[in-house]
């Protein structure tokens, strides 16, 4: 599948949309990957938002650029 084939919520976009929207599968050259990324998309970027410490999370999140995102883990609350 090209990337012509993706859906618009998928595609790499060219610029940090900061204080806006991101879809998890979307990437941008401002990416920079949390611990364990196992891809280039949105959804494990350090300035994207998507609510993954609460109890659920966000299907569209939102992009901090560049501010990054701290993600509170148990370790840090002992």
């Amino acid at each position: 599948m090209g990337g012509t084939d993706r859906r618009r919520e998928d595609r790499m976009i060219s610029a940090p949309n900061s204080g806006g929207n991101v879809w998890p599968k979307q990437s941008c050259p401002a990416f920079t990957p949390r611990a364990g990324a196992v891809e280039q998309a949105c959804w494990y970027c350090v300035y994207a938002d998507f609510h993954l410490d609460k109890p659920r999370a966000l299907d569209v999140g939102v992009c901090y650029w560049p501010k990054r995102i701290l993600m509170e883990t148990s370790a840090d609350r002992l």
